[in-house]
């Protein structure tokens, strides 16, 4: 299990500016409240999305939890929406880095199925990314590896510059198999 969360810190983002990141997180705070306001479940959705991962970035997974679980009704109600598949990834992160993992890849598996069906590729190697690092803190690091390796694959074809992102966690996988 040292192994495991070895992975995980190795492999974990941290915001390079951390005033910066808070400045955007009340922001994106105001942009959710306002979608509430609105009533517009797509922009509420999209936010609750963006807030909840930069609280986890924060290292507030819990108030990520709270912010997702007061809108998952609307992110099921729009599965055809990319919005959609960026909660679910934000949701299974916030799952990874709680400790319940399990409920994790249930989502990640829940987002990836959405991205491969709505065609969003982008999102689709970020959710295989993060999935593939909770896989590795279960000790699962052939499914990590292949995760990550398919990750990477999609982000290589698209030119993606987080390309290298993907690389050092293959890196980190095959260390620790």
């Amino acid at each position: 299990m040292q192994e495991s969360q070895s992975v995980a810190e190795f492999m974990r983002y941290t915001a390079p500016d951390a005033e910066a990141h808070a400045r955007g997180i009340s922001e994106v705070r105001r942009k959710l409240d306002q979608a509430i306001s609105e009533n517009d479940r797509r922009a509420t959705v999209d936010h609750a999305a963006d807030l909840a991962s930069m609280l986890t970035t924060d290292r507030r997974e819990l108030e990520a939890l709270r912010v997702l679980g007061e809108h998952a009704v609307h992110a099921e109600a729009l599965p055809g929406e990319e919005p959609s598949g960026w909660f679910w990834n934000a949701y299974a992160t916030a799952l990874q880095y709680t400790g319940n993992r399990i409920e994790a890849d249930a989502c990640f598996a829940k987002a990836h199925g959405l991205c491969t069906t709505g065609g969003w590729t982008r999102l689709e190697a970020l959710v295989l990314h993060h999935w593939g690092r909770n896989l590795a803190e279960q000790g699962r690091f052939p499914e990590a590896e292949a995760r990550i390796s398919e990750a990477l694959a999609i982000r290589i074809k698209l030119g993606d510059p987080k390309q290298e992102s993907s690389r050092l966690a293959l890196e980190a996988v095959r260390l620790h198999r």
